[in-house]
C-alpha cells in the first residue's frame, strides 16, 4: 500500500466518523450529569428546609436564607446545564432510542 492510498483511507475514516460530534457528544453528556447532580442537590436542599444544624451556631433566619439561596442556585443551574446538555447530547440520545426501538 503507498502513502497516498493511506493517505486516502485516513482521510476518509476521519471524514467517516465526525470527531467533533463526538466531542459534543461527551461534553453534551457531562452537563447531563451535572443537572442530575444539581437535582439532587435541589431535593436535599427543600427536605431539610427547617432542620437546624446543633453543632452551626446562628440564627433561624440566616439558615432559611442560605437553603432559599442554595434552592434557587440549585433549580437555576439544574435547568441550565439540563438544556445545555440536551443541545448538545440530545440528537445522539434520540438517535439511540430510535434505533434500539427499531431493532426490538
Amino acid at each position: 500500500m503507498s502513502y497516498r492510498t493511506l493517505r486516502r483511507r485516513m482521510s476518509e475514516a476521519m471524514a467517516a466518523h465526525d470527531w467533533l460530534e463526538g466531542v459534543s457528544v461527551g461534553v453534551g453528556l457531562v452537563f447531563l450529569v451535572l443537572a442530575v447532580l444539581c437535582a439532587w442537590g435541589l431535593v436535599t436542599a427543600i427536605t431539610s428546609w427547617g432542620d437546624a444544624d446543633p453543632g452551626f451556631k446562628t440564627t433561624v433566619g440566616f439558615l432559611k436564607v442560605t437553603r432559599g439561596f442554595g434552592v434557587v442556585l440549585f433549580a437555576l443551574f439544574g435547568f441550565l446545564a439540563l438544556g445545555v446538555g440536551w443541545f448538545l447530547a440530545g440528537d445522539w440520545i434520540r438517535r439511540l432510542l430510535r434505533r434500539n426501538r427499531k431493532a426490538t
